[in-house]
């Protein structure tokens, strides 16, 4: 008995749900922090936290991308899936991570 075909389009909603939320909450939080009277980036950990957290949106439009891109052939479906899906997961930690560190600096 062979496994079901993978389908894209099975995924492709959650996934861009899921993005919006997670670049809406970024914006939210970058549009307050680089709007506050005294923000500058007097430290390397300032710094890091804002990379990181522009890394992360990076790869989360990548993901974003990718999900959206029409044509992907229903045989390279599944290792195209696998690409975006590791782009989410590293841009999800660089952005999170950016913004835990944030709270303890």
């Amino acid at each position: 008995m062979s496994s079901p075909a993978f389908e894209l389009k099975d995924y492709r909603q959650p996934v861009v749900t899921s993005l919006g939320v997670i670049l809406g909450f970024l914006v939210g939080f970058l549009g307050q922090w680089v709007t506050e009277d005294n923000f500058a980036l007097r430290s390397l950990s300032d710094v890091v936290v804002l990379l990181s957290c522009c890394v992360g949106a990076l790869l989360l439009f990548s993901a974003l991308f990718r999900m959206l891109q029409p044509g992907v052939a229903p045989e390279a479906a599944l290792a195209h899936y696998r690409v975006t899906l590791k782009l989410y997961m590293a841009g999800l930690g660089a952005t999170f991570g950016g913004i835990l560190l944030s709270a303890f600096i």
